[in-house]
């Protein structure tokens, strides 16, 4: 196999066919100077490469490409192109460094390095120092000095993994497999229904694997924890398609190489279908208890009840394969996971929730990666178990005629699923008769009416965006038992006012003060009596100290109220048994409530506190509600 050449064939296709709405594989395999069957070969190892991040469709000769995540396929295309960059390219340098390195026959001279690549020494010493750092993490070591040679050390099963992880677009591209071996591959998809995304993991781990035996390193020796997989159905599958294979290539693969091509099975991404594995991969109970347990300790510490939907039996398989994944060392990349933090807040807490619980039970390491797919699934579930919307019934008040009204019930049209029923009334002549009729009414004019219909003060053009989350907000305050407050878009802010916020004592304990908070708010008639003692319990077997020094005391409420309290500490609270605590953030739930969406759109404003801790130190130092309140509107809006 010749590696690092200047004709990067796969890179050529891929361009080819992304500058053109539609490219002919005759004149690809003309321009490239190979066969067109060449080219359709490329092509299915080019969808294997894209990571359902893209696909290349091809019908009748006619090849289109299709991206389903810009930000996915740009960063695989990027990594298909870096070998056009050569030894530009500091990946790629490291990739051809490792590549010297572990088929060395003898120690590498530093300057051999750099004479090949055609770069300064100093070029190639800093590339090395990068590479020890990043192999490090994988129990492998580059020994030896600059004037009398380098070798690697280290066993060869993590050899593969960092190659697989790191460097793998950079070595095996353009790997020759040939037609009979490929077309198993392609049975092999059929037989367990892989989608490209699912083949693409399995195909890495067959090439790497191929390639190594047959340039003399085979896997000798594997920790216990891999025998385990000798009685899985994931075995039993490889160990079939495996005598196939040797059939063709005319040597036997030994059992150590068998249970490491088991691990792209039993870690595979989960795919599209799940029903058409159902009887190849067996899933243990176990998975299913530990599933339970993770819902029944989300509806533990946030009170909202994950709902199982058609994709439940996805996350099944999913945390199958993740934990076979986090178990057996290998290590996927998802790019999603920041927009997952910052976006998905409380679903990303779900994840958090069941990090807790599976590494606990399994006794593996969590990866960030791995937490924000857990966190995809739970943003799904939390998404599609909303209720069901209704048809609104809005009134519309307009003090300007005819046209001003149907523009405003226009632009209303946008921001609801269901066309909403209107009801005009105009030179701001409302009948008082109808005030509490309607769902909603929305107003141009100052109306001097007592109604417990939310009334929504607007101008005659607005911000979709931002009427869309004041209806939203309403209907969450309507369901809390709370009216919106004019001026007041926030969720969490409207659920305080001034009697809400407490400056708390830093001369007494944690315990103390949440105590305070809580008989204070029950004098109010905010909360029930025993809310207290309920707090005080479940911080016996469930810490409730949030990101950022930021405690959140929280239980149910029996009385028809959901309250909010906030509490600063001026200085922060160092206390012995539960750290240190800058804010606590009080909440009572009543029992009555049924949307649990109210809780995750709360929930999503609370975690959102804990995000700069430039905001919490500021709010800290407040001295009431009012200086909170100016703040967050006037200077800080961290609740959009």
């Amino acid at each position: 196999m010749k590696l690092f050449d200047n004709e990067n064939r796969i890179s050529s296709i891929l361009k080819n066919i992304e500058m053109q709405s539609v490219c002919s594989v005759e004149k690809l395999a003309g321009k490239l100077k190979v066969s067109p069957k060449t080219i359709r070969n490329d092509i299915k190892e080019l969808n294997f490469l894209l990571g359902g991040y893209a696909c290349i469709s091809s019908n009748k000769g006619e090849c289109k490409l299709i991206v389903f995540d810009p930000k996915g396929f740009s960063e695989i295309r990027n990594k298909i192109s870096a070998q056009d960059d050569l030894f530009n390219s500091t990946q790629t340098r490291m990739a051809y460094l490792f590549w010297k390195l572990i088929d060395a026959k003898e120690p590498y001279l530093t300057d051999d390095l750099s004479e090949e690549m055609k770069v300064a020494r100093t070029t190639t010493i800093t590339d090395l120092n990068r590479l020890r750092k990043i192999i490090g993490g994988y129990g492998l070591k580059i020994k030896g000095k600059a004037n009398t040679g380098l070798t690697l050390q280290g066993d060869e099963f993590h050899i593969r993994l960092f190659i697989l992880e790191n460097i793998y677009e950079q070595l095996y591209l353009n790997f020759p497999l040939g037609s009979e071996v490929r077309e198993k591959l392609y049975e092999f998809q059929k037989k367990l229904s892989m989608d490209a995304l699912g083949f693409g993991f399995f195909f890495r781990f067959f090439v790497v694997m191929i390639q190594r035996i047959e340039s003399g390193h085979m896997i000798t020796k594997l920790e216990d924890k891999y025998c385990d997989l000798y009685d899985t159905s994931a075995y039993k599958i490889v160990d079939e398609f495996l005598k196939e294979i040797e059939k063709i290539k005319g040597y036997t693969i030994s059992k150590e190489e068998r249970l490491f091509l088991c691990i792209a099975v039993a870690g595979m991404r989960t795919p599209a279908n799940t029903e058409e594995i159902e009887d190849k991969i067996s899933i243990s109970e176990e998975v299913a208890d530990l599933i339970i347990e993770i819902l029944d300790r989300i509806q533990t510490e946030l009170n909202v009840t994950v709902i199982a939907n058609e994709l439940f039996d996805d996350f099944v398989y999913h945390v199958f394969f993740m934990i076979n994944r986090l178990k057996y060392g290998f290590h996927i990349h998802n790019p999603m996971v920041e927009d997952f933090k910052n976006q998905y807040s409380v679903a990303y807490k779900m994840a958090e929730i069941g990090k807790e619980v599976i590494e606990k039970r399994e006794g593996v390491t969590m990866t960030e990666d791995e937490m924000g797919f857990l966190a995809a699934y739970f943003g799904v579930f939390l998404i599609e178990q909303e209720p069901k919307k209704k048809r609104q019934k809005i009134a519309i008040v307009c003090g300007s005629g005819k046209i001003i009204g149907r523009l405003i019930a226009n632009q209303l049209k946008k921001i609801f699923d269901i066309e909403p029923e209107f009801e005009f009334f105009y030179d701001g002549k409302f009948e008082e008769e109808k005030k509490n009729t309607f769902d909603y009414i929305v107003t141009t004019t100052e109306l001097n009416i007592d109604t417990k219909t939310p009334v929504i003060f607007m101008d005659e053009v607005f911000d979709r965006v931002y009427i869309q989350r004041k209806f939203e907000n309403m209907r969450y305050l309507s369901e809390a038992g709370r009216t919106i407050r004019k001026g007041i878009d926030s969720l969490f802010m409207n659920l305080l006012d001034e009697s809400r916020f407490f400056v708390l004592n830093g001369d007494q304990s944690y315990e103390e003060n949440v105590e305070m908070m809580a008989e204070t708010l029950t004098k109010q008639g905010e909360l029930d009596a025993g809310f207290a003692k309920r707090v005080k319990e479940r911080e016996e077997y469930s810490t409730m100290i949030l990101d950022q020094n930021i405690a959140f005391p929280h239980t149910k409420n029996m009385l028809s109220k959901l309250t909010l309290a906030i509490g600063v500490f001026p200085n922060m609270l160092k206390d012995e048994k539960y750290g240190n605590i800058r804010l606590v953030i009080m909440l009572g739930i009543p029992e009555s409530m049924k949307d649990d969406t109210v809780l995750v759109r709360l929930y999503d404003d609370i975690l959102a506190i804990g995000k700069n801790p430039d905001v919490i130190s500021k709010i800290q130092n407040m001295k009431s509600y009012k200086e909170l309140l100016l703040y967050i509107a006037e200077e800080k809006n961290i609740f959009n």
